[in-house]
């Protein structure tokens, strides 16, 4: 399944479909509900074959996402039994033998429903890849995997957090555990959380285990044995995944992970590569070179350069409040090309993330300077007072609190890393993620590094093995060798190390930011928006004017509208970016809240 809502109390008959189907703002999707004495479930048509809803007679059992099995075959990727995959996990779940950590792999959550003993058992996969949220009050659980479904579901009693927009608006996340909304928390990954739903109106005790921990244990000898684990297992999941596939596509740039990518794929298959610009830059020129030597079909496609403030409402919707809209890069494209029609479209994120370190403290100049060589510091800045002078004291100092509340959680686990993990455990701090909450919902999404041995690996690994790609090239060096001598887009040959690189990437970079700042290189070369251009548009000036602060409601967000934080005072560009997704979704909240309660008093009358 694509999405689900469940409630312990029996719902009427399509409340929970309405606020599922909300979600799509066009290609709407028809929600299907089933009701018992256990309660109400709603659920959305999966985008993956095999994973439909199995009902016995003693469970029912939902799949989100697209698991692959390691306990069991997965041809029913690309059968015509809508069920199987489903079948195959309730059935393993029932013989006892179940190992969630090893035997799925990818991005899941696994809701099952004990109809006799009223339990309702809801597995999260090793990093909360996808999201589940809860709220929990008095005898009343909702669970569900989309925030403003569930909190559209429990009604008006469930309000914006003002502390929470604050945080998303300049850390670009909300920090675990909150969510964007009072009362409704995220659960927790790798866990399988158990909630016995009590009778005569007694609250529901939630029973949680942890599967896995990415606890801070060196469990490879050396660097090399980890990256054949690490190359092997992505093999092995690549081989489960595509095993009985025909037709696939992947995602394609000038960086070295599509790279890997491409060469990792079955030659046998009938491979498509996508890249989306604003026009044919250097990172174009470089994919299309990239695909003609890996054997795969290339296509380009372009988006106007007011393509991120378009697919705003649209974007923002589906991925939910507190994620950020803008990654949500293949959101129109994927009608246009038809990517639902590929049985599996590829992808290379979290590469950087997991493998190479990206998140660790290190010098702040080898940010700018992309040629230095990568040295982790020691210490923190996650704890560091958030202070920014348009929001209030009180909003700004909880804010802190629950990051460095955040920031203990995380230590305890790892003590050398907190301050890289704290942005990767669980993955809904990561920025980019709503990435997949996108793309998982558009088309069949994989997304290799996101592997069971992926996340495991670079659990194991210290940062020192990943910083400047070692552990990256030691696993997937030979598969670079194919475009060994073809340039990444900032200017570097990926199958290189940092030391072989370093005079041909300084020269470059020098040439490239020079050229920049004398006028002389004055066309947009990044993958994704031109923020520049599009902030300078008349129609952003009209978006921005569109916000009515009668509508936003929320005294900390009207006050820093007044104080003109969406025209560059006190926020930077992307943080402005978050207001205005913020103020649209609060916005739409609002006025959907007033047109119900005009139709039910309509009704009453």
């Amino acid at each position: 399944m694509s999405d689900f809502l469940f409630s312990s109390r029996r719902l009427p008959p399509g409340c929970l479909a309405k606020e599922l189907e909300s979600i799509y703002l066009e290609d709407p999707v028809s929600a299907r509900e089933f009701h018992g004495d256990w309660g109400s479930l709603a659920i959305t048509p999966s985008r993956y074959s095999g994973f439909a809803p199995v009902e016995n007679g003693t469970h029912f059992c939902v799949i989100i996402g697209g698991p692959v099995l390691y306990f069991h075959d997965n041809h029913f990727l690309t059968g015509n039994d809508d069920q199987a995959g489903t079948r195959a996990i309730l059935a393993h779940f029932e013989e006892g033998q179940v190992d969630w950590g090893e035997d799925l792999s990818g991005p899941f959550v696994i809701l099952i429903i004990d109809k006799a003993s009223r339990r309702v058992i809801c597995i999260t996969d090793l990093m909360m890849f996808i999201p589940v949220y809860r709220y929990l009050r008095k005898s009343w659980l909702v669970l569900g995997t989309h925030v403003d479904a569930l909190a559209g579901a429990c009604g008006p009693e469930v309000d914006f957090d003002e502390a929470s927009l604050v945080d998303f608006i300049l850390h670009d996340v909300v920090t675990f555990p909150y969510s964007a909304y009072h009362q409704i928390r995220q659960c927790h990954p790798a866990t399988k959380h158990v909630f016995r739903l009590l009778r005569h109106g007694k609250a529901p005790c939630l029973e949680r285990t942890a599967y896995w921990l990415p606890s801070e244990t060196a469990t490879f000898p050396n660097l090399k044995e980890a990256a054949e684990v690490l190359k092997e297992g992505l093999n092995g999941y690549i081989e489960r995944v595509t095993g009985s596939m025909r037709r696939v596509a992947q995602f394609i740039s000038g960086g070295e992970d599509s790279r890997v990518l491409a060469a990792l794929l079955p030659p046998w298959l009938e491979r498509d590569s996508f890249i989306f610009l604003n026009s044919m830059t250097r990172e174009g020129r470089i994919a299309e070179k990239v695909a003609s030597a890996s054997g795969t079909r290339f296509l380009a496609d372009y988006r106007d350069e007011l393509h991120y403030l378009s697919i705003l409402p649209e974007a923002s919707s589906l991925v939910g409040s507190g994620h950020q809209y803008i990654h949500a890069h293949a959101l129109g494209f994927h009608r246009r090309h038809g990517l639902a029609d590929y049985d599996a479209v590829f992808g290379g994120y979290v590469s950087d993330s997991l493998l190479k370190s990206r998140s660790a403290r290190k010098l702040p100049l080898s940010s700018f300077f992309s040629f230095l060589p990568q040295w982790q510091l020691p210490g923190e800045t996650r704890t560091q007072a958030v202070k920014n002078p348009l929001f209030p004291d009180r909003l700004l100092q909880e804010v802190t609190r629950r990051r460095r509340e955040h920031f203990r959680r995380v230590r305890a686990l790892r003590p050398q890393s907190a301050h890289e993990w704290f942005s990767l455990w669980p993955m809904t701090m990561r920025l980019g993620i709503s990435n997949l909450y996108s793309n998982r919902r558009l088309f069949r999404s994989y997304e290799v590094f996101m592997a069971k041995e992926a996340v495991k690996v670079s659990a194991a690994c210290p940062a020192r093995w990943k910083l400047n790609r070692r552990l990256f090239l030691a696993a997937f060096g030979p598969y670079l060798k194919r475009t060994r001598f073809l340039l990444h887009a900032d200017g570097r040959l990926p199958a290189f190390p940092w030391w072989v690189n370093f005079p041909l990437h300084t020269t470059l970079w020098t040439a490239r930011e020079l050229a920049r700042r004398l006028g002389l290189q004055t066309r947009y070369q990044g993958s994704w928006a031109d923020w520049k251009t599009l902030m300078a548009s008349p129609e952003w000036a009209m978006a921005r004017a569109g916000v009515r602060p009668e509508y936003v409601r929320l005294p900390s967000l009207c006050a820093a509208l007044a104080s003109g934080a969406l025209q560059e005072h006190g926020l930077s560009a992307i943080q402005r970016i978050n207001l205005l997704q913020t103020c649209q979704q609060v916005s739409n909240a609002s006025l959907r809240r007033q047109a119900e309660w005009r139709s039910t008093s309509a009704r009453i009358c």
